[in-house]
């Protein structure tokens, strides 16, 4: 069979490049180049405008380069229509040159979706995020898009700001239309499988798990936490108002006024002008609280990180399957995280992690300082959530799934 995959990011085989924006997806990759039965195309949006068609150990990748005139790329701070009119004509080039039997698109969020009205050819959309929820969950209580627009009072910054209001509406219409006029949906949570049934009843569903960096796979580290020392906590990416910046900081100052002895580490980056805003609004900051960003990390570093630490601490407001719960589980790091979106269908409450509700910083506290006194229960988490995620991640168990939902859906 002949399968055309639409990605938002540049795959890591073609640029050759060890920073990795979409992990999971290089890794589905990973596994489908193993199927015979599969002929693999991966078509993607790209920056260079010199990117040419490769074809790299079997699989062809297509960079879908396109140029904007200097009133469209105006236009485009304001609205979603402008991308999806440039990359609708360039996806139906790629089609026409690689005909394949099936079309298969990561996520509803970018306009790739809008394909299915184009073409007869079978669409099927690999469920990531969702506008909709996200968008619903998109300011933590206490914050408002007021405060996102007047982060600062230069008249660019203010425009700026309205714009991206804007555009966000436009998103979320792009994405409802998406919903509609694809048939065929792949997720891997309950909340997902929910989602799309909301969003169209009539469509069909397939469970295909999250495909995983090999290096999370691997049994050469394993989590083992030394019972002395102060509590160390990992949390990965906090770089907008759905991931908790704000829900971190306000655990860590209830931690820290209760004299709990820890550090924080956090891989990834966050804005300058949203940590700003977000210890303008707590009244603290993170540095005082023993936050520290380590800002990119290597796939190496990030696992020698976390199984160092003494649990992984997830604080978003909205998820659907996040890989860094997936990957901690899979090093067998204990995990206390918010019971939102998709997260507990990978986080058994008492018996492999513990949930707790959003925005709640104290009940957050206490599971944190609980989990690292009893040693015997971190154990138990670890060795549970270990064995549940090394089975559900397993590449021959995604394999069969894929390739199961792709005869179906030709069929």
């Amino acid at each position: 069979m002949r399968v055309l995959w639409f990605e938002v990011s540049t795959p890591s085989r073609y640029s050759g490049s060890d920073f990795v924006l979409a992990g999971w997806q290089d890794s589905l990759e990973r596994i489908a180049r193993t199927c015979s039965d599969i002929e693999l195309a991966v078509a993607f949006e790209s920056a260079d405008q010199n990117a040419v068609v490769k074809n790299i150990d079997g699989v062809t990748y297509y960079p879908l380069c396109m140029h904007y005139s200097s009133s469209e790329l105006h236009r485009a701070k304001k609205t979603w229509s402008v991308n999806a009119e440039k990359l609708i004509p360039e996806m139906l080039k790629v089609i026409k040159t690689f005909n394949p039997d099936l079309i298969h698109i990561f996520g509803t969020e970018w306009p790739f979706g809008l394909i299915a009205e184009h073409t007869s050819i079978p669409v099927v959309i690999h469920i990531q995020g969702a506008i909709v929820p996200y968008r619903n969950a998109a300011y933590p209580p206490g914050f408002s898009s007021l405060d996102d627009t007047f982060k600062s009072f230069r008249p660019k910054r203010i425009k700026d700001a309205l714009r991206a209001q804007s555009k966000m509406k436009t998103w979320e219409e792009q994405e409802r239309r998406i919903w509609k006029v694809v048939s065929h949906y792949m997720g891997r949570t309950v909340w997902d499988k929910q989602l799309s049934f909301m969003m169209n009843p009539q469509r069909s569903y397939y469970h295909v798990e999250e495909a995983l960096r090999p290096d999370f796979l691997a049994e050469t580290a394993v989590w083992n936490r030394k019972e002395e020392g102060k509590c160390r906590l990992v949390t990965t990416g906090c770089s907008t108002f759905w991931k908790g910046p704000d829900m971190m900081l306000k655990t860590a100052k209830v931690l820290t006024d209760f004299g709990f002895d820890f550090e924080w580490f956090v891989a990834g980056n966050i804005p300058a002008d949203l940590q700003a805003l977000v210890e303008k609004k707590t009244n603290t900051t993170f540095a005082a609280n023993g936050i520290r960003f380590l800002g990119f990390t290597l796939p190496s570093d990030l696992k020698s990180l976390l199984c160092e630490s003494s649990m992984y601490v997830h604080t978003a407001y909205i998820e659907n399957s996040p890989n860094s719960i997936c990957e901690a589980q899979c090093l067998g790091v204990p995990v206390v995280s918010t019971n939102v979106g998709g997260i507990s269908t990978l986080v058994t409450d008492g018996e492999d992690g513990l949930l707790v509700p959003a925005n709640d910083p104290w009940q957050m506290a206490y599971n944190i300082i609980k989990l690292y006194r009893n040693l015997p229960l971190s154990e138990k988490f670890s060795a549970s959530a270990r064995q549940k995620a090394l089975k559900r991640h397993a590449d021959e168990n995604i394999r069969k799934q894929l390739l199961d939902a792709y005869t179906k859906i030709i069929k």
